[in-house]
C-alpha cells in the first residue's frame, strides 16, 4: 500500500511558482480537483504537476524566413 501525501493550497502554489489566487482559479475551472476534509483543502501533488503540458520547442527558422520577407519588403 502506497501512502497518499497532499499538500496545502499555499505550499502547492509556492512549489510551482505561482499564487494561491491562481490555485484557487484553476480549482473553481474544475482544472485542478482539490480534496477537502472539513475546512481544510490539499491537493495531491500528482494534479498540482498534471496542470503542466510541454510547450513545443520554438524554431530559429520561421524567425529568420521573417526577416528574409522583410527584407525582401524593403527593398
Amino acid at each position: 500500500m502506497t501512502i497518499r501525501t497532499y499538500e496545502s493550497l499555499p505550499t502547492a502554489a509556492a512549489r510551482i511558482g505561482v499564487s494561491v489566487k491562481t490555485i484557487r482559479r484553476r480549482i473553481a475551472e474544475g482544472v485542478l480537483p482539490v480534496y477537502r476534509c472539513g475546512r481544510i483543502l490539499r491537493l495531491d501533488p500528482d494534479d498540482v504537476d498534471a496542470m503542466f503540458s510541454r510547450y513545443p520547442q520554438w524554431s530559429t527558422a520561421p524567425q529568420a524566413s521573417a526577416r528574409a520577407r522583410t527584407a525582401q519588403r524593403a527593398s
